[in-house]
């Protein structure tokens, strides 16, 4: 009866709104109305393929990835995003993580790993912002599949800039060698398979840049997770 009341106090004070057209939303743990949901353009397996040929192939780091939609330009999921990263908005990340989660949770590859690696930040950025939208998009995924989350295994060794708005050769270049492995997972990671996490693959250099240090510390297998990827 106490959680009722709470639950009416709060659908009282509170107006759950799509985040996208602010439309009443009836379920509040949804972030989207099903209208914009639609109109989001999911990633089919061969447009995955293609991706992943063109992002990982010729690293050999990275073993297969999946995202479950299409990075547009001022489209639906860069709002999301947004959202999630600038506007402190923590539940985007833990629901969009269950939508990950519920595309994956048959695909006994992701189910199987040992752990889910959210892409860490550097510690000057995480204070800056306070969380990590990476972590919380992995606890989402972790919900849904039961695949254990751990946030410290890799550690940003470099305070990178954003990549939103570098080129392809200089995006390499900003995460080389940025990412080094936690030295009290050195014999944890032997012989294991990690998820890595992120919200967007756009060139994939970030997530290559990860994997190339579990690899080289002895994981025997690494893939990659993300919310959307972008062409």
């Amino acid at each position: 009866m106490l959680k009722l009341l709470l639950d009416s106090i709060l659908d009282f004070i509170f107006i759950y709104e799509c985040e996208i057209c602010h439309r009443h939303l009836e379920d509040k743990k949804t972030i989207i109305c099903l209208d914009c949901l639609h109109k989001i353009e999911k990633v089919e397996p061969i447009d995955m393929k293609q991706s992943f040929e063109l992002k990982f192939g010729n690293h050999g780091y990275i073993t297969k990835a999946f995202s479950c939609f299409h990075f547009k330009e001022e489209g639906i999921v860069q709002m999301l995003i947004h959202e999630l990263k600038y506007q402190n908005k923590r539940t985007i990340g833990i629901l969009l993580g269950e939508i990950v989660g519920n595309a994956i949770k048959h695909d006994v590859d992701f189910t199987s790993a040992d752990a889910l690696l959210p892409v860490p930040l550097h510690k000057i950025r995480l204070r800056e912002r306070g969380y990590n939208q990476s972590e919380l998009i992995a606890k989402g995924i972790s919900k849904v599949t039961g695949v254990k989350v751990i946030n410290d295994m890799l550690i940003r060794k470099k305070n990178t800039q954003t990549q939103t708005k570098l080129n392809f050769e200089q995006r390499l270049e900003n995460v080389k060698d940025a990412f080094v492995l936690n030295e009290k997972y050195k014999d944890f990671v032997v012989g294991k398979r990690f998820a890595i996490v992120d919200d967007v693959i756009t060139t994939g250099s970030t997530l290559n840049e990860c994997a190339k240090e579990l690899i080289r510390s002895g994981a025997s297998q690494v893939l990659a997770l993300s919310v959307a990827v972008a062409s």
